[in-house]
């Protein structure tokens, strides 16, 4: 077999025959000599491909080939044991590769989709690249051949449609992939005149597929690098330079579509943030390698884009798992792009530990379209950070998590959250996109629920109602959610929180308080949710002590507060959890602080004090649970008494 795509149709319709190498081919083609087609194009392809321009920039991934060459795995391709979303499965080394294979125990779809990355033929191009060793040419022409002549190009349909040609998969080849995959192999001997035709045919009905079928969000920048350099790296095809233009005009347009003024791409997700910024680089290296123009507005963009990294980095270095987002080191990640803007001082000191450059000039870094905030005393990594949700529900990949809070003082990195997990259908799954994985506040059992009917609406340029009020003292924060709870989307609760960020208190480390108001028009319960990662937490009443955090709350009467220590529940529903990656299975227990308030009105006040292994200075709380008070007193173990009115903080 072979591609769908004819050696009649493809030599007689799609090549730009008036390219140097391929005048014979219509004289070869109107004969019907497609063994000499075969000949032709191939030695034109191998002529066309430029190896030293492709390689002259960095690769996804890949700092430098010694970095990039991981032979176990190699090893292991080589008897056709393959790798998808962190699951290993062996086809047998006699083969052939099932790519329509599924052995997840649970039938996980990503895998068969992701197995049609070919992380492992990139991984054989590196060792190839490496030593020379032509087993690793051989097998992965083995794999290719295999793949073409199963995987065969789908008529037009949605991009998310089949299981080894979504639209996403067809970028992810194209623009990354498969390009490092051919400019490594095309000169062995196992990549032959019928292989080399192969693939370029392939090639065309991605280009075909990316152009008509593309979807939005961040596939799209995917699938527009993808078309890009199909464009870019193969002239032989008649709609080369269409496509380039296609892809570079979409990738420009959706700098503006997509990306907020305050720099984070419109899923607010870290995790596909840095998805947006490796494909935009990717396109900007290859643009530059092989002289072509770039726009200045995206290296603007990209700028801005990365700068969301070091804005919201903790003092331990990492950034925040927003939404579907990931724990990543900020430094670490901007050194793979800092040759995109070499010159910016704040990124330098990200990725240079603080020895050169310096950190923004502003402590609180707010951003206003997106509506997170990142609060803290310093940039150094003693320092207290907060960071508050009070924005946007984003295009894609979101969590039921507004008005949640996260906190870091020093080393002590207490109060997370559950993090992402396997795209699955799996109560795992379904713990990580709910509100109980987050800190906030459920009401009656039930989320928030946003998700439903929800439509982005394209407002890239409107800011959030996040209010935000900062005196050398005390940095106040505030946001309301009154966007509907549980399946009915009940909207006859509100739920506004207060943050204030005490930075400078008389013999107090800094420190925060979270003030909850719950109004509604009846009685409910209200469940007020921490998630603490401790190997130990306990409880003092309704004070709980997890590493060297404290939570410390108002006494109130048994009737209307209590709490619950969770950890690690699977029944009636998940609670207490975190998971360590997208790797289906791979969680582990965390605890979870549940307080449960009922009320119909209510105001909660919770201290967040990181006591760094010393006692406590702050021994309890006097605050009304009356919504329209203000007053809030912190007794301290001295004897003495800290008044916060909030009425003076706005």
């Amino acid at each position: 077999m072979s591609t769908r795509l004819t050696d009649a149709v493809f030599f007689g319709e799609h090549l730009n025959t008036a390219l140097p190498g391929l005048e014979e081919i219509p004289a070869l083609a109107a004969k019907e000599d497609y063994a000499a087609c075969r000949k032709v194009f191939a030695a034109c392809v191998r002529t066309m491909l430029q190896p030293e321009l492709y390689f002259s920039k960095p690769l996804a991934g890949q700092k430098n080939l010694a970095d990039g060459v991981d032979y176990e795995r190699a090893e292991k391709a080589l008897k056709n044991i393959m790798s998808s979303c962190g699951f290993e499965w062996d086809f047998g080394e006699e083969g052939p590769i099932d790519w329509f294979a599924n052995p997840t125990y649970n039938g996980y779809k990503e895998w068969t989709w992701q197995l049609s990355r070919h992380a492992e033929w990139r991984v054989l191009a590196r060792a190839y690249r490496a030593t020379g060793d032509e087993k690793y040419a051989a097998c992965a022409a083995r794999q290719i051949q295999s793949w073409i002549d199963q995987a065969q190009a789908p008529d037009p349909c949605e991009g998310w449609l089949t299981k080894c040609w979504r639209t996403i998969e067809c970028g992810i080849r194209m623009g990354n992939v498969w390009p490092e995959i051919i400019h490594s192999f095309y000169m062995s001997p196992a990549f032959t005149d019928d292989l080399l035709t192969d693939w370029c045919k392939s090639v065309w009905e991605h280009g075909e597929r990316l152009r008509r079928d593309h979807r939005t969000g961040n596939w799209l920048i995917m699938e527009m690098n993808g078309l890009l350099h199909i464009g870019m790296l193969y002239p032989c095809f008649k709609l080369a330079d269409d496509w380039f233009a296609y892809a570079m005009n979409k990738l420009e347009e959706e700098l503006f579509l997509q990306v907020y003024p305050d720099g984070f791409q419109y899923e607010l997700s870290t995790e596909y943030q840095q998805v947006v910024i490796s494909n935009y680089s990717t396109v900007v290296r290859s643009l530059k390698a092989y002289g072509r123009p770039v726009n200045p507005e995206v290296l603007k963009c990209l700028e801005n884009l990365l700068m969301v990294y070091v804005r919201l980095m903790q003092p331990n270095g990492f950034v925040p798992d927003i939404n579907d987002g990931h724990v990543y080191d900020s430094g670490e990640f901007i050194s793979r792009f800092i040759d995109i803007c070499p010159e910016n001082d704040h990124l330098l000191w990200a990725i240079t530990g603080g020895k050169q450059g310096c950190p923004p000039a502003e402590c609180n870094q707010v951003l206003e379209n997106s509506g997170l905030a990142a609060l803290r005393t310093g940039w150094g990594k003693d320092d207290t950070w907060l960071f508050f949700d009070g924005g946007e529900f984003g295009a894609g990949h979101q969590h039921e998590d507004k008005l949640q809070v996260l906190f870091e003082s020093g080393e002590d990195n207490t109060l997370v959250e559950c993090n992402r997990y396997s795209y699955d259908s799996s109560p795992t799954r379904a713990y990580c996109l709910s509100t109980r994985g987050h800190n906030t506040v459920r009401v009656d059992g039930m989320d928030q629920n946003r998700r439903k009917n929800y439509a982005w609406k394209g407002e890239i340029n409107k800011k959030t109602d996040l209010q935000r009020n900062f005196t050398p003292a005390i940095d106040a924060l505030r946001a309301v959610y009154n966007e509907g709870y549980g399946e009915e989307q009940d909207k006859s609760i509100t739920h506004e929180r207060s943050v204030y960020f005490v930075k400078q208190a008389e013999g107090l480390r800094p420190f925060a308080v979270i003030v909850d108001r719950l109004t509604a028009d009846a009685e409910h319960d209200y469940e007020v949710l921490w998630s603490l990662d401790a190997p130990k937490a306990s409880m003092n009443g309704l004070k709980v002590r997890a590493n060297t955090l404290n939570l410390i709350v108002p006494e109130a009467p048994m009737e209307t507060a209590g709490i619950s220590l969770s950890r690690g529940v699977q029944f009636p529903e998940w609670q207490g959890w975190r998971c360590n990656s997208t790797v289906q299975k791979d969680f582990r227990p965390i605890f979870t602080a549940q307080y449960w308030l009922h009320a119909k009105d209510i105001r909660w006040a919770t201290v967040l004090y990181a006591d760094h292994g010393e006692p406590c200075p702050i021994t309890g709380v006097e605050a009304s649970l009356d919504v329209k008070d203000t007053k809030i007193v912190l007794k301290k173990a001295d004897g003495t008494g800290l008044v916060l009115d909030e009425k003076d903080l706005w």
